[in-house]
């Protein structure tokens, strides 16, 4: 009897832990609030930091996308680790996506979602949005995304990104940077580099501020 009773409470601690585990994985308003307000964000002071830095067209074409990848990476730490579960990294890109579709075409938008799914690919895995290192990785990769899109108008886009109306000028500009290896390894590697160096001070500043509180696990 005390055997029964026993094997009847373990199965109903195992029926417990599997429903916490269950709920725990599944999206709540909250976390759906955080993905969109975090993104909300990013988009304002992404678009507030291209004006201030827009007057130099080198910058522009080159350093734009590194420059964001530390500044934004903060943000985008925290929404991923707050969250804890799969789905911002992919949120985030679609969000790109969209943006990019308004602004420079729809034929973007299978740029930022394919790098959204990759983002998201390299998160597979339990506990990868409590693991900085994991975000960081995701993070690199959305950097470069953004990075190489004004590289993938020339490269894989050029007719579509002609009819869309833009000038001659503009073309020749982005045929200059974006087909000289130099300029394209330097983007890249400049844009991964503060893409790490960011999600580094992130976790400092995660670590100080909302762990030890427990704001984040």
């Amino acid at each position: 009897m005390w055997l029964a009773d026993s094997n009847l409470l373990e199965d109903e601690e195992d029926f417990q832990m599997e429903n916490e585990k269950s709920a725990g994985n599944k999206y709540t308003v909250k976390d759906a609030a955080i993905i969109g307000i975090f993104c909300a964000i990013m988009f304002v002071v992404f678009m507030a930091y291209s004006i201030l830095t827009g007057a130099s067209l080198f910058y522009s074409m080159i350093f734009n996308a590194a420059g964001a990848a530390l500044i934004l990476a903060p943000f985008y730490a925290y929404m991923c680790m707050k969250v804890g579960k799969h789905g911002p990294a992919l949120v985030y890109n679609i969000m790109w996506a969209v943006v990019a579709g308004l602004m420079m075409g729809p034929f973007m938008i299978p740029w930022f979602l394919g790098g959204g799914i990759i983002a998201e690919l390299s998160m597979c895995g339990k506990d990868a949005y409590h693991d900085i290192k994991r975000v960081s990785v995701s993070w690199v990769i959305t950097a470069l995304v953004r990075a190489a899109h004004g590289m993938s108008e020339i490269w894989f886009f050029k007719k579509a990104f002609l009819a869309t109306g833009v000038s001659e000028q503009q073309i020749q500009v982005q045929t200059k940077y974006y087909t000289d290896p130099k300029y394209v390894l330097l983007s890249l590697a400049v844009t991964a580099v503060l893409a790490i160096l960011g999600c580094m001070i992130s976790n400092k500043l995660l670590v100080k501020h909302f762990r030890k509180s427990g704001v984040i696990k």
